[in-house]
């Protein structure tokens, strides 16, 4: 709808024509002089900013003529159709195959977006575009409208549009991409052939992880869950939510396997294994150092502990434990051996680093923060114990045989196992 301002004398007529944003001005004959006063007062009213060179280019190339009552154009926006284009965040043209497994060099190239992150936008450059940036009030032009119901029909896996933002948001943190029907979407999920990791390759993953077959010599740390569906072999490993081994987890006893989550396997050999949450297993753990904050619990009447240090601040309940020689296994509940596992850990780390305090400050200074965290929540875990329900009583239960030199220790209490045992329940005393 147009707008139109006179001044007192009436002479002179403002127009502001919404449809071309443009204001036009009429003088009509009266015989009086004009006061530029009053055409100033009338633009200053009007709230006009911008527009006037475009206006006497206008005048120029359409040949008009400054005459009475008829009206100029005294501001003009220049409008131009202009179009937004669909903006990737990532690269559209790699193809992954998240389905049937990557390669590293794959991985290495893949574009990375964090929860809520921008997958892809609308995007309008005003300054690229011809015509007018502003409109004739000083006012930045909008972008044209975008179909929203146009823009939905993109939305993929994990992706939404936001219609007020012209945006495509990331529902998870992971890779973007075009799927076949050319949706946007974002694999929270990486799926790597085992076989296709090199000797002594290191990579952190801010996704769930699967391993398709062995993985053998890998150093690994995984944001999400990770699952291996094979055996894990002398590697490195943290992550930071559940581990799934098919098979067995053997000879990882350099740096070890650090799992905050719970840890599911078949058996483990020649392993350090710290794990905050429920450790399961339907084989052997033999000759391994095993700390969990909660449960160990053997499936099965094959499941067995045989050598080594296992140590739960849960229960523990197997069938077998022993090795039948000279060779002690020793098994005990504890309170909370995996913080305390991991604190020794870093203690051991920071005597390292601190033969070169200079070199090493700020590994230090992380370590440090890192240790002061780690006492906390031991404390913590200190007090749940002292304020647990009287009935939560802890024990062993080995369900089949039990073989010297067994030691098995309830917090307080320790039994030695010197012979042949068919079975025992060894339950926490006051």
């Amino acid at each position: 709808m147009n707008k139109t301002i006179t001044n007192a004398a009436g002479n002179l007529i403002l127009e502001l024509r919404q449809d071309s944003m443009s204001a036009w001005l009429t003088i009509k004959e009266t015989g009086k002089l004009i006061d530029e006063r009053d055409i100033v007062s009338l633009i200053e009213e009007a709230g006009i900013k911008t527009g006037f060179d475009e206006a006497l280019r206008f005048i120029r190339e359409n040949d008009l003529e400054k005459e009475y009552n008829v009206p100029f154009p005294i501001a003009v926006c220049n409008v131009s159709e202009g179009s937004s284009t669909l903006r990737y965040h990532f690269n559209p043209d790699l193809k992954p195959d998240f389905s049937h497994g990557l390669i590293l060099s794959e991985l290495e190239r893949l574009h990375f977006v964090s929860l809520n992150g921008i997958v892809a936008d609308y995007s309008h450059n005003l300054f690229e575009q011809e015509g007018s940036i502003y409109d004739i009030f000083g006012e930045l032009i909008q972008p044209d409208s975008i179909d929203t119901d146009q823009a939905k029909k993109l939305e993929g896996n994990n992706v939404r549009y936001d219609a007020a933002t012209r945006e495509f948001i990331a529902c998870k943190p992971g890779y973007p991409y075009l799927d076949e029907q050319g949706k946007i979407c974002v694999s929270d999920l990486l799926l790597i052939n085992g076989e296709d990791f090199p000797s002594d390759a290191s990579i952190s993953v801010p996704v769930d992880l699967v391993i398709q077959g062995n993985l053998a010599c890998a150093e690994i740390e995984c944001l999400g869950s990770l699952s291996i569906r094979g055996d894990l072999h002398s590697s490195s490993l943290i992550c930071h939510s559940d581990l799934l081994v098919n098979g067995d987890i053997v000879s990882c006893n350099k740096q070890g396997v650090l799992v905050w989550g719970e840890t599911t396997c078949s058996g483990i050999r020649e392993s350090r294994l710290f794990c905050k949450k429920q450790i399961r297993f339907s084989e052997t753990i033999e000759n391994c150092v095993i700390a969990t904050d909660s449960e160990i619990i053997g499936i099965g009447n094959n499941s067995e502990i045989k050598g080594g240090s296992t140590q739960a601040g849960g229960s523990i309940s197997i069938a077998k434990a022993g090795m039948g020689n000279n060779n002690v296994t020793e098994i005990e509940i504890a309170i909370s051996p995996f913080y305390r596992a991991i604190l020794m850990q870093m203690t051991r780390e920071l005597i390292k680093l601190k033969d070169d305090t200079e070199g090493n400050s700020v590994a230090i200074n992380e370590l440090q923060s890192k240790i002061k965290v780690t006492e906390r929540e031991l404390d913590d875990q200190l007090n749940a114990f002292l304020h647990r329900p009287a009935e939560d009583r802890k024990s062993v239960i080995v369900s089949s045989e039990i073989k010297p030199l067994t030691s098995i220790r309830v917090l307080k209490h320790t039994y030695e196992i010197s012979s042949h045992q068919f079975d025992g329940e060894f339950i926490e005393k006051d």
